[in-house]
């Protein structure tokens, strides 16, 4: 794990309870003992939604990149949706997407490289995930200067059903809302075109293909 401590953490204020007839499932937000889990479904998710272990000689590494820091870096809008107390999903949010990025260039990244220095990789997945460490590029302006928070939202396969994703995007986009987040973008793999379907129920509309489709919403008019 990276040597960063992470920031104050949140009292239990954020805890929305689904229906009665759901009412072993919640969503709260993330805590210091969530870490491994929401690095674990990073992972089982990593392949266009299905498990992609398979693809990465550390099962940590994705989540390093697309899931941990966030929740190191903005704890505020970092939830976990549990089953029976067990984390099966998270969405992650940075309200501030230039802040988060300069605090990944200026620490979470040379943090990693040094964690990962002797690291060997053993697949292609894994030299990829090095390679953004070493050279991550920043956000355009165009895309943060109407839109200057982004997200990332995951659930494992056995609870993407039965509208769990979509309480968990509702509670993230209305977190943001309540934080005069004035817009939020997100990225979706060009070959997952599937989920585009859902973002666009939440009022996302697709603004660049880089071959990645960016989709993105204002929030606040």
């Amino acid at each position: 794990m990276t040597r960063f401590a992470p920031r104050m953490w949140l009292p239990e204020a954020a805890i929305m309870t689904m229906p009665a007839s759901l009412s072993s499932v919640i969503i709260r937000n993330a805590r210091p003992s969530d870490e491994t889990a929401i690095l674990d479904i990073c992972v089982r998710t990593s392949d266009r939604g299905k498990d992609g272990s398979q693809y990465y000689s550390d099962p940590r590494l994705p989540g390093l990149l697309w899931a941990l820091p966030y929740v190191r870096f903005c704890a505020e809008t970092a939830f976990v949706l549990t089953k029976d107390d067990v984390v099966m999903g998270y969405c992650v949010a940075a309200p501030d997407t230039i802040a988060y990025e300069n605090w990944l260039e200026a620490a979470w990244w040379p943090s990693l490289q040094e964690e990962l220095r002797d690291f060997e990789t053993r697949t292609v997945e894994d030299e990829n995930v090095l390679s953004y460490i070493r050279s991550a590029r920043k956000t355009p302006a165009e895309v943060t200067r109407p839109y200057p928070a982004h997200l990332h939202i995951n659930l494992l396969p056995e609870i993407q059903n039965g509208g769990h994703g979509s309480s968990l995007l509702r509670h993230q986009l209305d977190s943001l809302t309540r934080s005069d987040v004035r817009g939020v973008h997100l990225g979706v793999n060009q070959y997952n075109e599937k989920v585009v379907a859902f973002y666009a129920k939440f009022g996302f509309v697709e603004i660049d293909r880089t071959p990645s489709i960016v989709m993105a919403k204002r929030l606040i008019e």
